[in-house]
């Protein structure tokens, strides 16, 4: 029986799980966005954890959409 140990292909699996890993948005984007939401409101008080959330769901969406857009390029 014959191998390669030097035969490494990546799995279109593999592929989309490493795509994933990297594709998400960084704390200082997050915090960035979320102080642009704070000054849309208004910069009214006792919204933090909202703007925090809504800054990440934003994020994690436009990541999603460019990590698929990236992913069919690829394809």
């Amino acid at each position: 029986m014959l191998t390669n140990s030097n035969h490494t292909e990546k799995s279109p699996t593999a592929e989309s799980e490493s795509l994933s890993a990297t594709a998400h948005p960084t704390r200082e984007e997050t915090k960035l966005l979320a102080y642009e939401i704070y000054i849309q409101r208004g910069c009214a008080d006792g919204h933090d954890v909202d703007d925090w959330l809504q800054a990440e769901h934003e994020l994690f969406e436009k990541y999603t959409n460019t990590s698929r857009m990236t992913k069919a390029a690829t394809v």
